[in-house]
């Protein structure tokens, strides 16, 4: 991995080099041999798909897209019995924090959620290619395996969740970054909207 790969992943709340032994996919295991995904059925995951081609009319945030990309996650979490947190649809990438009751439950809920989000954007169909006018698609719509990190209760699980609520107020245009380089300290923001700022005293 590059070290400009390596930096960038690294900029996920809480994924430290310590740390990095409980997280598996995304550009973390690229080119690496196969083995298995941390795991802990008392722990909540941070959890990232991510699509380079999810742009302009593929985008997770496009209208057509959008609410069945939720729904589906909603449906699938209650078949499977998965806690979700905290959800976030940036449009070429989503985030979530969930906590499952077994890894058969897990595996079972990423698997139908990946593939089942890629038939929607895409139009693809179970066990048939992609529609015709469709066809240019490079094959596969992910860009890596789906990261996941096991995330502790507490300090951690704070950081994560704050992480994604700001992912999910940037995509829907919210700059909150652009607070932060202001000078403003986001004490808490929600999935509701709802912002709590702090201004940080310039120099005497």
């Amino acid at each position: 991995m590059s070290r400009k790969r390596q930096e960038h992943q690294l900029t996920l709340p809480g994924l430290t080099k310590r740390t990095r032994i409980l997280a598996h996919g995304g550009d973390l295991t690229q080119g690496k041999r196969k083995t298995a995904r941390p795991f802990d059925r008392k722990q909540a995951l941070h959890v990232v798909l991510r699509s380079s081609k999810a742009r302009g009319e593929r985008s997770l945030l496009h209208p057509r897209h959008c609410n069945h990309v939720r729904a589906l996650t909603e449906r699938l979490a209650k078949r499977w019995g998965i806690a979700v947190y905290r959800y976030a649809n940036v449009g070429n990438h989503l985030h979530l924090l969930v906590r499952a009751r077994s890894r058969a439950a897990w595996q079972g809920f990423i698997r139908e959620l990946s593939g089942g989000i890629a038939m929607l954007v895409t139009g693809a169909r179970k066990g048939q290619g992609l529609p015709r006018e469709k066809a240019e698609l490079p094959r596969g719509f992910w860009d890596h395996l789906v990261f996941s990190r096991i995330v502790s209760y507490g300090r951690d699980f704070a950081g994560v969740a704050r992480y994604v609520c700001t992912n999910l107020w940037e995509g829907a245009g919210v700059p909150v970054r652009k607070y932060l380089a202001r000078g403003y300290r986001v004490l808490e923001i929600s999935e509701d909207g709802a912002f709590l700022l702090e201004q940080r005293a310039g120099p005497a």
